[in-house]
């Protein structure tokens, strides 16, 4: 890839503001995953326009290159930016930027590590125990009669340490339907 014909964020945002010094870029964090982060970069020629010139979104993932260790952030809103840009005409010969380009040369030279999935296995008392826990939790919110009966139901289910938290996430899903049917006056009394 010729670099020169691949610009950077910096060059396209200052081509930008010439053209439009009344304009108005705006991001915003759409998602934090976690381990990734999702931002959306919207392009105004004015001020006051309530219809962009373009978007522009980005993903990065924390730790994926050198940068991203500590910096993932911050290289996703620019990217946003430099994408929205160059749909809005600011580019090379690509909608990539520069910075882009060498991230992704960067990746290819990397060796792919593929870390050995940890496996979690809890002695058989202890996974009967929480199986345990999750049926009596379950049986807890469906017999719920109503939303302080469900509110102590939810405190309860919080404060206990041994629930993994994909399990709460489960009673968490059969919670909020519960909730709905309290509310909904369709629970049985």
């Amino acid at each position: 890839m010729a670099l020169q014909n691949y610009e950077t964020v910096a060059q396209r945002i200052a081509k930008f503001w010439d053209d439009y010094p009344n304009g108005k870029i705006l991001t915003e964090l759409l998602e934090n995953g976690g381990n990734y982060w999702i931002f959306k970069a919207t392009i105004y020629g004015e001020l006051t326009d309530s219809n962009p010139i373009a978007t522009g979104h980005a993903h990065e993932v924390i730790g994926a290159s050198a940068i991203n260790k500590t910096s993932a952030l911050e290289v996703c809103e620019t990217s946003a930016v430099g994408r929205a840009l160059a749909l809005a005409g600011y580019h090379g010969s690509g909608i990539a930027s520069l910075e882009e380009i060498n991230r992704a040369k960067t990746r290819q030279a990397e060796p792919a590590e593929t870390p050995a999935p940890k496996k979690i296995e809890l002695p058989k008392t202890m996974a009967a125990v929480t199986q345990i826990s999750v049926k009596r939790y379950h049986a807890l919110i469906t017999e719920s009669k109503t939303i302080t009966e469900l509110m102590k139901a939810a405190e309860t289910i919080a404060n206990d340490t041994e629930l993994q938290e994909f399990q709460k996430d489960l009673l968490r899903g059969i919670w909020a339907e519960r909730r709905s049917a309290i509310q909904d006056g369709d629970a049985p009394l």
